[in-house]
């Protein structure tokens, strides 16, 4: 199992751009669409894009089980935007693009996943409630996201997440919380991780 968990991907991704140059790469910016501020999408496409990476965008909220099949078995990487944590895992769930995600890691995918999409891998992800409202319509009786065994903090210490990232650290202390700054990334590797950051 391959993941790069990040804070923000425009800042990080040239760390693994090997990984990504002429590869087909699935972006869902699902997390993003009713977020007021989208800023850090259009900044991680063009990262993409300047890598030379081919990029297949697809909303999983809007569209068919067969289509995502097609995409995500069509791709070499799996890219998840930022945005609400909550309404990422309810679309993922819905649209039974979970279990289509975790067959095609099985099979040795990439899977980057930028703040919701890096936290939605943890076992649970209650513990970013505090920084993530739930949408009204969220269908989901748990939150849990079952892919590594820790929990990723992103946007730790940064503006306008400083308090909140402080307050969830402390709160959650009985957790394996893993923070990371958006100058930092985690990389998975099977049972390995490390984080790493740029200068």
């Amino acid at each position: 199992m391959k993941l790069f968990l990040c804070s923000h991907f425009s800042s990080v991704g040239n760390l693994i751009k090997e990984e990504l140059e002429n590869k087909k790469v699935a972006f869902i910016p699902t997390a993003s669409i009713h977020e007021g501020y989208t800023g850090y999408v259009g900044s991680a496409r063009k990262l993409f894009k300047k890598i030379g990476s081919i990029l297949t965008e697809i909303d999983i909220s809007k569209e068919e089980y067969s289509t995502i099949k097609s995409v995500f078995e069509e791709s070499d990487v799996i890219y998840f935007t930022g945005g609400n944590s909550f309404f990422l895992i309810d679309q993922l769930r819905k649209s039974g693009a979970d279990e289509l995600l975790k067959r095609e890691m099985t099979n040795g995918k990439l899977m980057i996943g930028e703040s919701a999409g890096a936290i939605i891998c943890a076992s649970t992800i209650t513990y970013i409630e505090q920084m993530d409202e739930k949408p009204e319509d969220y269908s989901q009786e748990d939150d849990k996201g079952n892919l590594v065994d820790f929990y990723v903090l992103p946007h730790y210490l940064t503006a306008p997440f400083k308090k909140v990232t402080e307050k969830i650290l402390a709160e959650f202390s009985d957790l394996n919380i893993c923070p990371i700054n958006n100058h930092q990334a985690i990389i998975v590797n099977d049972k390995f991780s490390k984080v790493i950051c740029i200068d």
